[in-house]
């Protein structure tokens, strides 16, 4: 059994191919709370009902005809890192009512998921737009209040100054 992890994008591709016929194929991912099942497929067959929400439409088989059981995740976030696990049961091999299937995982995969540079920059330039934006209120501010510092020191009811620099006599001859 050959795995591919392909990144395209947002998009996530596992591919673990198996080529019996498959009754109930598993993808689970132990670390999440009850439902842990990222997909379901029984009987021909996905089962949403059963599904974590976080992965509600974003998750489907890649081939339809069982030829594998390759998951594709979409729009993918940090939150999806963690460990996936399948299970395939073919013919009567561990079936029950309700899924649950009680063989070893057929692949087990530890999915990291690092942000894309894109993210990183958009969240830099809005901390560099919120800084400038508090520089430019500061030294509005700052305008402001030397303005009234001016005007509450300004001296009051003082006549402007009429001195001369220039003393002149004046004689009549």
């Amino acid at each position: 059994v050959k795995l591919f992890c392909i990144f395209i994008k947002r998009r996530v591709i596992f591919i673990i191919p198996v080529n019996t016929t498959m009754i109930l194929v598993e993808w689970t991912r132990p670390d999440l709370l009850s439902p842990e099942y990222i997909f379901l497929y029984r009987d021909g067959s996905s089962y949403t009902s059963f599904q974590h929400p976080s992965f509600v439409g974003r998750v489907e088989l890649k081939d339809k005809q069982m030829k594998d059981v390759s998951l594709i995740l979409r729009n993918v976030s940090s939150l999806d890192g963690g460990v996936y696990e399948c299970r395939v049961s073919r013919g009567g091999e561990g079936r029950e009512k309700r899924a649950n299937i009680k063989t070893e995982p057929v692949r087990v995969i530890c999915l990291e998921v690092e942000e894309s540079g894109e993210l990183l920059t958009l969240w830099l330039f809005s901390i560099i737009l919120l800084l400038f934006r508090y520089i430019i209120k500061m030294q509005q501010e700052q305008k402001r209040l030397n303005l009234k510092w001016i005007l509450e020191n300004k001296p009051k009811n003082t006549a402007p100054s009429c001195s001369s620099n220039t003393h002149m006599k004046w004689k009549k001859k």
